[in-house]
């Protein structure tokens, strides 16, 4: 009715009339502990990187933690660290393979004015795939419609454990497109895990799936020239960490008003002093040219 809309109006014309700055007191919090690494199935030398957490409008450079002994023991060997020549970044002193199964223990310790502190974290690397048995390059088609991007289409039987989830990440001829496992897609199979990825059932009941994109100069793709050579990498991780990489790149941003900064999920102990992530990922990659 007419005084329905008329409070409606009213309302709206009030809501627009408020033109006063809002000033926002943004609690400073203390200042944490901050751990990222994560250890493979890959033989190489393995990363943590430790830093110290600043405030969210805070324009100064990130404090990078140094003098701390990191070490890794998964129940047989312990793997050792040691700081590299760039500040806070730490390395394995060999190269190592993690093991699939194997239950793995971050120790660290620092000390300062205060005296000595210890973080921990534990991870279990799951299983993966046997293999991916073949990659198509292809257009995109969804519902009937070509895209002018191209999709890396993988082929392999999946894990039948719905809580396992895949990372991927890809290489054009050998450059890695992400250095860091957190700007990696993450898939999460649940209802179709144990089915063949691409094969004629799975794509009856959910249409193909292309694992990595490519395009031109038009869009945010990276670009593919014929010859190039492809490789995937599919990791095996839990939800946890997934969880992990979705709050932390749904942190950008400054702007508090919609809803962010947020706490991100974190598996480093003891709580509220330390924040991040440590992982124990397998890793499965297969290659081939466009």
């Amino acid at each position: 009715d007419m005084k329905r809309y008329f409070i409606i109006i009213t309302l709206i014309l009030s809501l627009s009339a408020c033109t006063d700055d809002i000033i926002i007191d943004v609690q400073e919090g203390p200042q944490l502990v901050g751990v990222s690494g994560h250890i493979t199935n890959e033989y190489k030398k393995h990363q943590i990187v430790l830093s110290r957490t600043a405030d969210f409008y805070s324009n100064d450079e990130i404090t990078m933690i140094s003098d701390a002994e990191v070490f890794i023991y998964d129940g047989i060997d312990t793997i050792y660290f040691e700081e590299t020549e760039q500040k806070g970044y730490y390395e394995t002193v060999d190269s190592v393979a993690g093991v699939i199964g194997r239950t793995y223990n971050l120790n660290i310790n620092i000390i300062d004015e205060e005296g000595l502190h210890h973080y921990h974290a534990q991870s279990t690397m799951k299983d993966n795939i046997t293999q991916i048995d073949s990659i198509i390059i292809k257009e995109v088609a969804m519902g009937g419609l070509q895209f002018d991007v191209l999709g890396a289409y993988a082929y392999f039987q999946s894990n039948s454990d719905p809580s396992i989830n895949y990372l991927i990440n890809a290489a054009i001829n050998d450059s890695l497109l992400n250095e860091s496992l957190l700007r990696c897609t993450s898939y999460s199979l649940a209802g179709a895990s144990g089915f063949y990825i691409n094969g004629p059932e799975f794509i009856k009941l959910f249409g193909e799936l292309p694992l990595q994109m490519f395009g031109n100069d038009e869009n945010d793709n990276p670009i593919l020239n014929e010859g190039d050579k492809v490789t995937l990498y599919l990791y095996s991780v839990t939800p946890e960490f997934s969880k992990y990489i979705s709050d932390v790149n749904g942190n950008i941003g400054s702007n508090p008003m919609i809803g962010m900064p947020h706490n991100v999920s974190t598996n480093i102990y003891p709580q509220g002093v330390a924040v991040g992530f440590f992982e124990a990922a397998s890793v499965v990659k297969s290659t081939v040219i466009y």
